[in-house]
């Protein structure tokens, strides 16, 4: 995952806007924006999870349980970097 800094502006600006349409229940316009968020910034988890949200709302249970799955794979990885971190 990213630290906020290391999120590229574009991918942030793509994730603002989607979030802006979802707020708004433009979820089909929020789902391309949020995609192209991922798209350029893979490991960019809110995006993830913003986009798995929209993707619910509009009846697609199958690609927000992906979105879910992504997340967790990324939590896992994440946890494990810190393992050996630590060890």
């Amino acid at each position: 995952m990213y630290g906020i800094t290391t999120i590229p502006l574009e991918a942030r600006i793509l994730f603002r806007r989607g979030l802006d349409l979802a707020d708004q229940q433009k979820d089909e316009a929020a789902v391309r924006y949020l995609r192209q968020s991922v798209i350029i910034a893979p490991r960019f988890a809110e995006a993830y999870r913003a986009l798995g949200m929209s993707l619910a709302r509009l009846g697609r249970e199958q690609d927000a349980a992906d979105c879910q799955y992504r997340l967790a794979t990324m939590a896992a990885e994440s946890a494990f970097r810190q393992v050996q971190v630590g060890a």
